[in-house]
C-alpha cells in the first residue's frame, strides 16, 4: 500500500505575484498589439470602438492585475510555524546547557 506523505508546507506567496505580474506584462503586450495599428493609422487597424475596448478591457486587467501583483510583493512573509517535535528537541537542549553552567 502506499504510505501517507506529510503534508507540505504552504508555497512562497511571492510565487502568485509573480504570476499575477507576468499576466499583467501579457496584457500590456495584447494592449500594444491593439495600439500600435491604431495609432499609426494603419488603413487595416482596429476602429476607435475597437481600440476603445482593447484599452478598457486589456489596459485595465493590465493595470489591475500589476496592481494586485505590486500588493501582493510588497506584502510581509508569514512567519514560518516550528514543528512540533523541534521545540522538544530545542527545549532540552536550553536545560542541558544550564546544567552544565
Amino acid at each position: 500500500m502506499s504510505k501517507s506523505k506529510a503534508p507540505k508546507g504552504p508555497i512562497n506567496p511571492r510565487v502568485r505575484a509573480n504570476v499575477y505580474a507576468l499576466a499583467a506584462l501579457y496584457l500590456a503586450y495584447l494592449y500594444y498589439q491593439v495600439a500600435k495599428p491604431y495609432l499609426t493609422r494603419d488603413p487595416y487597424g482596429p476602429t476607435a470602438f475597437q481600440f476603445t475596448l482593447g484599452t478598457v478591457v486589456l489596459g485595465g486587467g493590465a493595470a489591475v492585475l500589476g496592481f494586485l501583483a505590486w500588493k501582493m510583493f510588497k506584502a510581509p512573509l508569514p512567519e514560518e510555524e516550528p514543528e512540533e517535535g523541534l521545540e522538544e528537541e530545542d527545549s532540552a537542549l536550553l536545560e542541558e546547557e544550564d546544567g552544565e553552567d
